[in-house]
């Protein structure tokens, strides 16, 4: 009984036609792409470049203006890290501060400088730098030793555990 049952089996298999089922499947997978294709909106996908800028010339200025200071920052964080490394052959020391002066850079027995970088055309300072240079420029630096004791150590940290 067994080979009889595989015997029927192996003549369906024989006579089953393996492409007529390759060329359904293809059929089936074209009929995807196609309208999957033709799902997607023209809004979807800028269809050329005149259009994309028209858009972008459509957009307000204090968005636009965020957008450019997004970039700026980053530009000059770029430029702060290569003069970092610069630097580093002109001090003894090199002092990252970050803000609202880059560096303190140390020239033993020489010097103290206080460094700003700026990147772009128009390296202008803020207010707060302008101010900062005119107080050095000025002499009016100072060293200031501030000495705290342990007894003033231990009372600040059993207050904060308190």
């Amino acid at each position: 009984m067994f080979y009889i049952l595989c015997s029927i089996i192996e003549q369906s298999v024989d006579n089953f036609n393996w492409g007529l089922v390759g060329i359904s499947i293809l059929l089936l997978v074209i009929t995807y792409l196609i309208g999957r294709l033709h799902g997607r909106g023209k809004a979807d996908i800028p269809t050329d470049l005149i259009d994309l800028y028209k858009g972008v010339q459509d957009l307000p200025a204090k968005v636009l203006q965020t957008i450019q200071g997004s970039i700026n920052p980053q530009k000059g964080k770029m430029a702060e890290l290569l003069t970092y490394a610069e630097l580093r052959y002109d001090y003894d020391r090199i002092i990252p501060l970050g803000w609202p002066i880059d560096f303190i850079g140390i020239k033993n027995g020489e010097r103290i400088d206080f460094i700003e970088v700026k990147s772009g055309a128009a390296a202008l300072l803020t207010e707060e730098e302008k101010h900062i240079k005119n107080l050095i420029a000025g002499g009016r630096v100072n060293f200031r030793l501030i000495k705290v004791t342990e007894d003033e150590v231990q009372r600040f940290i059993t207050t904060k555990r308190g």
